[in-house]
């Protein structure tokens, strides 16, 4: 019977102090702050478009450029593209040529997939802003791929025969915002 008072014992007290155990909670509050990022990296500073031959001035001159932009933005962006003004000569060379001599696309398919937009083509560039991408998805470090072209419609006419032997220059400038 001492046994079972003893066991009852132990046993009430053990109930009694598991009953009492105690246990405290701690909170934190996380917090994730987003910054806006946008940039805009141009991977090929010069851009070569080279008439060589008598196809060259039949059929137009097209350069792509795999991998020409690179675009990082945590929210939709437009991609402009225009530049200085017209494309000059060297040295004593009065010739110029028209900056609407050029065209450049985005063509589809390549690094242009997942943009969530159709990119616009400029046919022939101009010193006011032209949209390329408009509300493109946001990405971070999306490769653009770029074709720089001067289309045949122009590159057998007097936008282009006529013009001194050269190699004629403008800058090209494109500019991501965040919409």
């Amino acid at each position: 019977m001492k046994k079972i008072l003893t066991v009852l014992f132990v046993t009430v007290v053990a109930g009694l102090g598991a009953a009492h155990a105690q246990s405290t909670i701690g909170t934190t509050n996380v917090h994730v702050q987003l910054t806006d990022v946008l940039s805009l990296t141009v991977n090929d500073p010069d851009v070569y478009i080279n008439f060589a031959n008598e196809a060259d001035y039949k059929n137009g001159v097209e350069v792509p450029m795999s991998s020409h932009l690179t675009v990082t933005s945590n929210q939709n962006y437009t991609l402009n593209v225009k530049c200085a003004g017209n494309l000059t000569g060297t040295g004593s060379n009065a010739d110029v040529l028209s900056p609407s001599v050029l065209r450049v696309e985005m063509p589809a398919g390549g690094n242009n997939t997942s943009l969530g937009v159709t990119p616009a083509v400029a046919n022939g560039l101009s010193q006011s802003d032209f949209s390329l991408l408009t509300s493109a998805l946001p990405a971070v470090q999306k490769a653009l791929d770029v074709t720089y072209s001067v289309p045949a419609a122009i590159s057998n006419t007097s936008a282009i025969l006529g013009k001194n032997a050269d190699t004629y220059t403008t800058v090209v400038t494109y500019t991501v915002t965040a919409n």
